[in-house]
């Protein structure tokens, strides 16, 4: 009987293995704990998430106790992976989210749609408009440029919690910037609304909800496709980067006009040695497929994120 030895490289999953665990946990716990500040994380994926929970019980720990999520408005410290990725993102040509590394995956649902649908559509009035509006004769870089400075210096970083008494609210443009507070996604929702009167189209601006692996903290960020590259507009900077220079943001959900997406990750597989010791059939190397997106599409069923 012929006996057969596999040799693989084993296949890892990152931030989506976390979608494992249904957000019902995350909204039941919520409901319980109102004093309690829910990070956007924890409200996906639950609290602890899976991906916690898998690696404690491998290494014989204790699941970590999440911690407050800084503000992304703090200063930045050094990148803690100094490897900058090489060259455009797919997503400038691909009509996709692929940022920082990631390949976006379009799902149906996700426990973020009410929030999204409430500020997709949010414009802008008043100083704000008439800002934007003058910018339509620069080039693209210069409006993403000129935006970003504009709602950075009128917003100061208030956590919702404070704000609103409660977590994870996500205000229309005209409520962050007549108030001027808010928190990361606040930020974001504003310069979308100013990217589009500013004359950007709709397809290629992108809510982005990640997690800052520097400060292992919740994010959201705008991504702009502009000039051939994927720009972030952060609230944590005033520079303009592509997506593809800022290797420490790992993107969980993606929001925009045309749909919401999930992300996975590429990786490159070593080859698969298949020995045999049937007579007639020689040893073969079978070499696995170059490029394998992570199981973010399997994981992303199992949770109702997709029909």
């Amino acid at each position: 009987m012929a006996q057969r030895v596999f040799r693989s490289k084993a296949f890892a999953f990152f931030a989506l293995s976390a979608f494992t665990a249904l957000p019902a946990h995350a909204q039941a716990v919520g409901q319980a704990a109102g004093s309690l500040t829910w990070s956007k994380s924890e409200d996906i994926l639950g609290a602890p998430s899976a991906l916690e929970a898998i690696l404690a019980k491998q290494s014989g720990t204790t699941v970590p106790v999440p911690t407050q999520p800084q503000p992304a408005s703090y200063s930045r410290p050094a990148p803690i992976n100094a490897a900058v990725r090489l060259g455009p993102s797919p997503g400038v040509w691909n009509g996709r989210p692929d940022v920082f590394g990631s390949v976006a995956l379009r799902v149906d649902h996700t426990p973020l749609d009410a929030r999204w649908k409430g500020v997709e559509h949010s414009q802008v009035d008043g100083p704000a408009a008439r800002f934007a509006e003058a910018q339509r004769g620069k080039d693209e870089v210069a409006r993403l440029e000129a935006v970003d400075w504009y709602v950075n210096k009128r917003v100061r970083f208030v956590d919702d919690q404070v704000q609103w008494g409660r977590a994870d609210v996500w205000s229309p443009a005209s409520v962050t910037l007549s108030r001027g507070r808010g928190d990361c996604e606040d930020y974001a929702i504003a310069k979308l609304a100013m990217l589009r009167r500013a004359g950007f189209a709709d397809k290629d601006l992108y809510v982005v909800v990640l997690k800052d692996l520097v400060r292992r903290a919740d994010h959201a960020v705008l991504v702009a496709r502009a000039s051939g590259h994927m720009f972030v507009l952060d609230n944590g900077t005033d520079r303009v980067l592509d997506s593809e220079s800022v290797p420490d943001y790992r993107p969980i959900l993606t929001f925009a006009s045309s749909g919401a997406w999930t992300h996975g990750y590429r990786m490159r597989s070593a080859p698969m040695n298949i020995a045999a010791n049937e007579a007639a059939q020689k040893p073969k190397l079978v070499a696995a497929a170059d490029q394998r997106s992570w199981s973010a599409s399997l994981l992303a069923l199992s949770t109702g994120l997709s029909k």
